[in-house]
């Protein structure tokens, strides 16, 4: 018989396709879960697993096994919100994901002051360029740019966050260069191929995985780049060229799943961390 521990194990493997990558995963030695992959395998009298050039591709079995997983995972997450949504006062642990960008340049004062303000509440802050799913509980609450938010989740809308095209104060023509942009991890966010379709020809100088080095460099003198406004605005040494890119807005929400809204501590963020964030509307909007 299986227990949920050992599902957890088994959609660790199938999300990862590598023992490796889920041993990292799951905080578990490499040796550890390629023996209690064994094991479990061993008291099912079946592999969940082939190995496939390189990847573990589910068996049959295994594929019966991850979806079993999956539902668990989500009734799971359901009860996990229930239960959150208990709490009497504003205590406990609050994860929010966001982004490095808001976080430097506009979240870092706010999100001091809330804990001042709620002491009993721990703010957890991953910063990370995935989406973090609020569904699954791998978040509270989520402060990013969205242009579709999930339909189970309860959107307040921030407002618009343009783009600019900036470079180092007094900096010369950006049709000359150089151009400092995101790397092939970040190729998909419009302003990189805005840049790319726009500016083919200057030199590109310099290339980053994050929005926040590409303003840095920017801020040393490295070059021109197309960045959100209120990133631009957070250093000293930017300078901003012309109005806003047409074209390239993206919304900012703050986001929470509808089972969490009532729960004080979120309820506590939710009204502390909106109404700042909503005085800000001319700083994303480039204003």
């Amino acid at each position: 018989m299986l227990e949920w521990d050992d599902l957890k194990l088994v959609l660790a493997v199938a999300r990862a396709r590598s023992i490796t990558q889920a041993a990292k995963q799951t905080g578990l030695h490499h040796s550890t879960l390629f023996r209690r992959m064994a094991d479990i395998e061993s008291r099912l009298g079946t592999k969940l697993f082939e190995r496939q050039q390189g990847d573990y591709q589910p068996t049959v079995a295994g594929l019966a096994a991850i979806e079993t997983a999956e539902n668990l995972e989500a009734e799971m997450a359901v009860l996990a919100r229930k239960l959150a949504g208990q709490d009497l006062a504003p205590s406990g642990i609050v994860r929010l994901t966001t982004t490095d960008t808001l976080l430097h340049a506009v979240l870092a004062d706010d999100l001091a002051a809330f804990t001042r303000a709620f002491p009993d509440i721990t703010l957890q802050v991953v910063t990370d360029n995935r989406f973090y799913d609020l569904n699954r509980h791998d978040a509270d609450v989520a402060i990013r740019p969205s242009n579709a938010p999930n339909d189970n989740l309860v959107g307040r809308l921030i407002g618009p966050i343009k783009s600019v095209i900036c470079g180092p104060v007094n900096a010369d023509d950006p049709a000359q260069g150089p151009w400092i942009t995101c790397d092939e991890t970040l190729a998909h966010i419009a302003a990189a191929r805005w840049r790319d379709k726009n500016f083919p020809g200057p030199h590109v100088a310099l290339r980053s995985n994050s929005l926040l080095n590409v303003a840095r460099l920017v801020d040393a003198g490295g070059g021109f780049a197309v960045l959100p406004a209120f990133l631009a605005a957070a250093f000293d040494n930017i300078g901003v060229m012309g109005d806003p890119i047409d074209g390239l807005d993206n919304d900012l929400w703050m986001l929470i799943h509808r089972d969490l809204q009532a729960t004080p501590r979120i309820r506590a963020f939710n009204d502390f961390m909106f109404p700042r964030l909503k005085r800000r509307q001319g700083l994303f909007a480039g204003g």
